[in-house]
């Protein structure tokens, strides 16, 4: 295996623990990361359109929509009428959005900060470096 297969799957190992510890921490919230990830960029109050959404959490508009449709059933953000194009449908939060957003936020911030300790200073300089070097 290559230098640079051994980093690509090092970054991914990483990625993954620490996903499953913030899966674990939101299961309780009936919420994935992802519909975390919506509650996060979405301010209350907020409407915003599912192509914004996308570019906002990097992602394409094909997810955006099956994600935004699941969070729709479940009370968390509510789909509105574009007032000329029937076609796009922009969303907010609804007021359960909000609160399972704020509910949840503590459980990831401590998901998060749980994983983070572990490391040294060393690793977590260099961690941060690694995100401002790539964007």
């Amino acid at each position: 295996m290559t230098e640079a297969l051994r980093i690509y799957e090092g970054i991914l190992t990483t990625f993954q623990v620490v996903s499953d510890q913030v899966r674990e921490s939101l299961a309780p919230f009936k919420i994935t990361p992802a519909q975390f990830g919506v509650l996060r960029r979405v301010r209350d109050g907020e409407v915003v359109s599912l192509t914004e959404l996308a570019r906002r959490l990097r992602c394409t508009n094909a997810n955006v929509t099956r994600l935004v449709e699941n969070m729709v059933k479940a009370g968390l953000v509510e789909k509105l009428r574009h007032p000329s194009d029937q076609r796009i449908a922009p969303i907010r939060l609804t007021s359960r959005g909000g609160e399972v957003r704020d509910a949840a936020g503590a459980a990831y911030s401590r998901a998060v900060g749980d994983f983070v300790s572990q490391l040294g200073e060393e690793e977590r300089s260099a961690l941060l470096a690694l995100r401002s070097r790539l964007g």
